[in-house]
């Protein structure tokens, strides 16, 4: 009877153990993450308490733009990110009063791989500058919350300082974590900007009370140093006008209600277009306001179910407000299709379309801007609102890759990647044949013969063998992300042979340095590494 008990408890025992290693074995091993250290210095002391931060490079900007992994320097300025998952990342210090020594170390990139070790990226920072002064009209009286830009001093351009600079309820501002350099201080309202409906009504005016920017009183900025009573006294306001219409059916007359409608300003070195969501009244009546002398057009843009398009309207503002602009909508062409797979299954094809735009730009219509429209989940699409002209086809998506036109069928005719398309035409049984690109590139750019210098940079280039030098979404555009070691990363990259090339640029030296170029085949899914060898000792390749 006991052996049978003890029989019955090894059973249950050997059991228990069993289903412990089962389980041992289905839990999945947690991969190391990386480990990132480095020193922060002032004057070459370790600097405590400034947070480093990584940001991968495909985030966008916002109020969560320090979430990333982070780590704070100790006393003696040394920091240590650890668990950092491989990726490519943006790495800074967050020290606002204080400035880089160098300017690229302000924020540099870093290409992280699976739990490696990188040491040494260090930053070299020194206190920055302070600028403040007050802003008033020209009866003294403060002007609140208005803005503050500053100028390089040798070539007059204009730019946000980097942190806000806005007045506040005294007229005061204070502009501080400031590079060292000369600079002009301006506020107000410049030519080359402007926003209907926001009225800024102070002309453009520089330290001390000039519009002339030659004429500005320079500011000498120094590490460490404020520069005080730099103040604005606005003597020039600026006149506005304003240009109001209608959007009419071009061929009933009849308005149209509820059009979206936007403003485009044209100045000598560009443009610049504001749309704020506004649209017509029940009348089809449109106003913009806050508009000072200047040449412009206004942009309508009828809805994507719609047959209809309207071409930019242009007018100019002189001394008066412009009324009684007509915006004619006219008839317009359109494309219809089916976007269709290589190398994906049904499911597959489905799930990379979600989020996916197809789209027509013209190559010989620069008045025209194109369209798009969403493919559906059967992969159809039907993009309204054109003009006549050669449409060239592109295809965007926010999935993870890059989806390739391979080629565009038309009655079972492979065309060019652009086809003819006449005004008012409706052009059918269009098939977009493409490619999903998830394969990636990894490499390091070594050198030999030589020491990289202190400014030297690495760059790398990919081209796929065959491909149409002239289509408009190219694999040969790719944007390499490479790192100072010599780290480069290219993803979404469609399964084929790629000549890739790199090489180091010298920016004090004005001087180039080219690798050989090599072959590499890439597949689907997967990520091949390749090591790419630059050689100082070679014939530089001057730059201008």
């Amino acid at each position: 009877m006991r052996s049978s008990t003890r029989e019955a408890i090894a059973c249950i025992f050997a059991f228990f153990s069993v289903a412990v290693v089962a389980n041992a074995q289905i839990t999945p091993v947690k991969e190391p993450g990386a480990t990132i250290t480095g020193k922060v210095t002032l004057k070459g002391k370790g600097l405590p308490g400034v947070v480093i931060v990584l940001r991968l490079t495909n985030q966008q900007r916002s109020g969560r733009e320090y979430s990333g992994p982070k780590g704070v320097s100790d006393d003696e300025g040394n920091y240590r990110i650890v668990n950092v998952p491989p990726g490519n990342y943006r790495i800074l210090p967050v020290a606002r009063p204080l400035v880089p020594v160098d300017e690229p170390d302000r924020e540099r990139l870093l290409i992280v791989n699976k739990g490696e070790t990188i040491e040494h990226i260090d930053f070299a920072l020194r206190r920055g500058g302070v600028i403040t002064g007050k802003v008033v009209d020209a009866e003294g009286r403060p002007v609140v919350e208005e803005p503050v830009y500053l100028a390089i001093a040798s070539d007059n351009r204009t730019f946000y300082p980097p942190y806000n600079s806005s007045t506040d309820d005294r007229g005061v501002y204070r502009i501080y974590g400031l590079p060292p350099g000369s600079y002009k201080v301006a506020a107000g309202r410049g030519e080359e900007s402007f926003q209907s409906g926001l009225p800024r009504p102070y002309r453009r005016t520089y330290h001390p009370a000039v519009d002339d920017p030659s004429e500005a009183t320079i500011i000498e900025v120094s590490e460490g140093s404020e520069a005080k009573d730099v103040d604005i006294t606005f003597t020039r306001t600026v006149t506005t006008y304003s240009a109001s219409g209608r959007v009419v059916d071009g061929e009933t007359g009849q308005p149209l209600a509820n059009i979206n409608y936007g403003i485009t300003r044209y100045e000598a070195g560009g443009s610049h277009s504001v749309g704020g969501g506004w649209v017509t009244n029940k009348r089809g009546e449109f106003k913009l306001t806050n508009l000072s002398p200047g040449k412009y057009g206004v942009d309508v843009s009828v809805s994507t179910d719609s047959d209809l398009r309207a071409e930019q309207l242009r007018f100019e503002i002189v001394d008066q407000d412009v009324v009684d602009l007509v915006v004619k909508a006219v008839k317009s062409a359109s494309v219809s299709g089916v976007v269709v797979f290589e190398g994906l299954d049904d499911k597959a094809a489905r799930e990379r379309l979600i989020n996916s735009w197809m789209g027509v730009w013209f190559e010989d219509n620069r008045q025209s801007r194109g369209s798009s429209a969403r493919i559906a989940e059967d992969g159809s699409f039907h993009i309204r609102g054109l003009s006549g002209g050669t449409a060239v086809f592109y295809i965007s998506s926010n999935t993870n890759g890059n989806l390739r036109i391979n080629r565009i069928e038309r009655d079972g005719v492979i065309q060019p990647r652009s086809i003819l398309l006449r005004e008012r035409e409706h052009l059918k049984g269009i098939r977009v044949v493409v490619q999903y690109g998830n394969a990636s590139l990894r490499g390091t750019i070594d050198v030999e013969n030589g020491t990289l210098p202190p400014d030297g940079r690495f760059h790398v280039g990919a081209r796929l063998l065959g491909e149409d030098p002239t289509a408009m979404i190219s694999e040969s555009n790719f944007r390499p992300q490479v790192d100072e070691r010599g780290q480069f990363m290219i993803e979404g990259m469609t399964p084929g042979t790629y000549e890739v090339e790199a090489g180091v640029w010298v920016p004090s030296a004005k001087l180039g340095y080219l690798s050989k170029k090599q072959q590499v085949v890439v597949t689907s899914g997967t990520t091949t590494n390749v090591k790419i060898t630059v050689d100082l000792s070679s014939t530089p390749i001057k730059q201008p």
